[in-house]
This record gives structure tokens, C-alpha cells and sequence, in this order.
């Protein structure tokens, strides 16, 4: 399948559509929005949208009309890019870029890249970033669940960036 959660932010900067790029979106809006202020990030295969796109718009008014199945769904992350990239990133095809919590302490082990050992704890209730070093890791005890968008939510709101 892959990205699960639409979603959109009122800003719009060529890092954060870099960012987007990186996680697999495409653009999918002409040149002149590169200067719009939202930016709506979805996978919807329905409408043969079966790879992930990015919208650069200056309104609410998306092309979903009220029909869509994505109608009312997107995920409105405000200002705060890293709950923005949190959300787009979620899939239901790889752990990969996505944020965890630990159900209970856990430790975990991986061999970096020359072969050296690391061990670490993650205390329960944590949350963390499956990264390069998570595909190699292997959790000697403990459990983990991937963070809802709820759990994103609470985890980021502190990092709301407040513009007057």
C-alpha cells in the first residue's frame, strides 16, 4: 500500500518540499504554486494517484470534491513541520522514517557499519525514530508500537511554531 495518513501544513518552503521528496511524494501542482503557502501531502490510488503527491495551493479548496474518500480526512498540522513530516511520513509498508513508542523499557542492539557493538535502553513510554541503525537492531526485550497520529500529535504540539 504504503502512505496511509493525508495531511497538510500552512507553510511552504523548498526544505520542507525537499523533505517531502526524500520520503517518496512528488510534486503535482504547476511551477507558479511554488510560492502558495499550503501544502497538502496524500496518497489516494483511487484516482490513480498510486504514487504519493504533494499540492502547493493558497486555498482550502483542494481538487477532492465532496465525494472523495479523502474529503474532511487531511490532517491539519498547522504550522509545525515536524508533526507535518511525522504524519505524511506514516506507511503501512515499511517502519522506516517513522516515530515509535515503547510499551515497555526495551533493550536493543545493532552492529554500526565497522562492526562495533552498540547497546541502548529505551525507557517505557518513549518515543523514537526508526532510523539506519533500527534496520539492524535487534530488541533483546521489550515491546514497541508504531505512534498514531493521536500520539504524533501530543508528541509535537510544544514544537507549534507561534507566527503573529
Amino acid at each position: 500500500m504504503g502512505f496511509t495518513t493525508p495531511a497538510f501544513i500552512r507553510r511552504n518552503t523548498p526544505e520542507l518540499r525537499k523533505k517531502l521528496e526524500e520520503l517518496g511524494y512528488v510534486k503535482n501542482s504547476p511551477i507558479w504554486t511554488d510560492n502558495c503557502s499550503i501544502i497538502w501531502a496524500y496518497q489516494y490510488p483511487e484516482k490513480r494517484f498510486d504514487a504519493p503527491n504533494y499540492v502547493i495551493a493558497d486555498s482550502f479548496d483542494i481538487p477532492f470534491d465532496k465525494h472523495s474518500r479523502l474529503c474532511g480526512k487531511f490532517i491539519d498540522c498547522g504550522t509545525n513541520e515536524e508533526l507535518f513530516l511525522a504524519i505524511a511520513a506514516l506507511r503501512d509498508d515499511t517502519n522506516e522514517n517513522q516515530w515509535f513508542i515503547a510499551d515497555s523499557p526495551l533493550s536493543v542492539s545493532y552492529d554500526d557499519a565497522v562492526g562495533n557493538d552498540h547497546y541502548f535502553t529505551e525507557p517505557k513510554g518513549s518515543m523514537f525514530f526508526w532510523d539506519e541503525n533500527w534496520n539492524h537492531a535487534t530488541i533483546i526485550s521489550g515491546s514497541y508500537h508504531k505512534a498514531t497520529v493521536e500520539e504524533l500529535i501530543e508528541h509535537f504540539k510544544e514544537k507549534e511554531v507561534n507566527h503573529e
